[in-house]
């Protein structure tokens, strides 16, 4: 355990205790000054070095003093004389160098515990970047073995499908060629999302800039979304503001973001479910919410579900199909276009909100909702 230093007053009562000890000592020994002389000079090192400048000067002070009165025929009595000038000199000049050892050594104890704490510091980001650097490879370990089943899965309809068609005894090739058109647009729209993904992550992806109203691209990402959310019987309700509203950006990739966010709630929300997507204007931005009553978010998940290989549910996913990189892509498509996108949810079994603020043109930005 380090020992703590004194401070405030008792740094100077350590100074009077000291040289009180000093005289003590050396009283039994006054007849002989050289043996008391050095145990004053000791006391004056020790209160400087452990009490600074102040309490070495009172303690310098109180030993010159002692040791006249004391030690110093006549005893009793203190002489201003030419010898005590150079006791006071001698005990000056041993202040000066003790102060100025114990600034150095108090200087190097500060820089030595600065160096430590700023370790410690490193030390602790580092042991935090290892741990992220552990979950991230496992998330990537998890979401390639997501990615070959996805991908194996189309592969397989596909060869199952050349196969029959090779077959002469088939006769009903129609419904054959639809089930390979279905796996094969499946196929495409898993290496697309892939692709958006790398043209995101690299900033490589290309957006238009057109004015856009968000009636159009709610229907648009409606449309896109019906077939997975009446696949499940799920109860959709819009709310829209009343009068129209502006937004700047593309078309295609703002339909995807609510698309994208649709499809999530109907794969986590048990079926017969509700979702809702409300919309309006504040401060200047069209701030659109999709709220559900499905499996919620777990609280450790919510800041990560828009993370890359991220997966609030993977048994869930696994169940309805997917990489799980579609919150992945509408957080990037969001911030592409100067907005931003948070999830909200009391934990399991609440359902969850996920909340999308997009800027919108000036001209509709002052009509209220």
């Amino acid at each position: 355990m380090n020992w703590t230093p004194p401070s405030g007053p008792q740094r100077y009562l350590l100074s009077v205790l000291t040289v009180g000890t000093a005289v003590l000592l050396s009283w039994p020994l006054h007849p002989l000054q050289d043996i008391s002389m050095p145990l004053l000079v000791l006391a004056v090192l020790v209160s400087a070095w452990y009490g600074g400048a102040g309490p070495a000067f009172l303690s310098a002070v109180l030993a010159v003093l002692a040791a006249d009165y004391f030690f110093i025929e006549p005893v009793y009595s203190i002489d201003l004389n030419l010898a005590f000038l150079e006791r006071s000199l001698t005990f000056a000049l041993i202040l000066a160098v003790v102060i100025w050892f114990a600034n150095v050594r108090k200087a190097a104890e500060r820089k030595l515990m600065l160096q430590t704490a700023l370790l410690r510091e490193q030390t602790r980001v580092l042991e935090e970047a290892r741990r992220e650097l552990k979950r991230t490879d496992r998330l990537k370990d998890e979401f390639l073995a997501v990615l070959s089943h996805e991908l194996r899965n189309p592969l397989g309809a596909i060869r199952n499908g050349l196969f029959l068609l090779g077959d002469p005894r088939i006769e009903d090739r129609r419904h054959i060629h639809e089930m390979m058109e279905r796996q094969l647009r499946q196929l495409l729209r898993l290496i697309e999302d892939l692709l958006d993904v790398s043209r995101i992550t690299s900033g490589k992806v290309v957006l238009s800039s057109e004015p856009v109203e968000l009636e159009t691209m709610v229907h648009d990402a409606v449309d896109m979304s019906r077939a997975s959310i009446d696949s499940m019987g799920h109860r959709l309700e819009i709310h829209l503001p009343r009068r129209p509203v502006v937004i700047r950006g593309d078309r295609v990739r703002l339909a995807q973001v609510l698309s994208n966010i649709l499809n999530n709630a109907a794969k986590f929300t048990p079926r017969g479910g509700r979702i809702a997507l409300d919309a309006a204007i504040d401060h200047g931005s069209i701030v659109i919410r999709v709220r559900d009553n499905g499996i919620g978010i777990a609280p450790e998940m919510v800041e990560r579900i828009f993370e890359m290989f991220t997966q609030a549910d993977r048994s869930a996913s696994r169940q309805h199909g997917g990489l799980g990189i579609g919150l992945s892509l509408v957080r990037g498509l969001v911030e592409a276009h100067g907005g931003s996108v948070h999830a909200f949810s009391e934990g399991p079994g609440s359902g969850s909100e996920i909340v999308v603020r997009l800027p919108a043109e000036e001209a509709a930005a002052a009509v209220p909702a």
